[in-house]
């Protein structure tokens, strides 16, 4: 039988490890999601960065004049 690439010894022995945090790559935060707008592959910003409103919210401060 083959010994196991060095790699998977290497992770046998030591654990896999948690993987580094996801950092938004506009405000450098970390972060659990990374928004893009539609299909876009470039990203506009993080749960930390954009700030969201309800559509019925928005409706009515553009009503009010805001």
């Amino acid at each position: 039988m083959l010994p196991d690439a060095p790699w998977i010894q290497d992770a046998e022995r030591n654990g896999f490890g948690d993987p580094p945090p996801a950092k938004c790559p506009q405000c450098g935060k970390e972060c659990e999601r990374i928004y893009f707008y539609n299909d876009s592959a470039d990203p506009i910003g993080c749960d930390q960065c954009i700030s969201w409103i309800f559509a019925d919210g928005w409706r009515e401060a553009e009503e009010a004049g805001e």
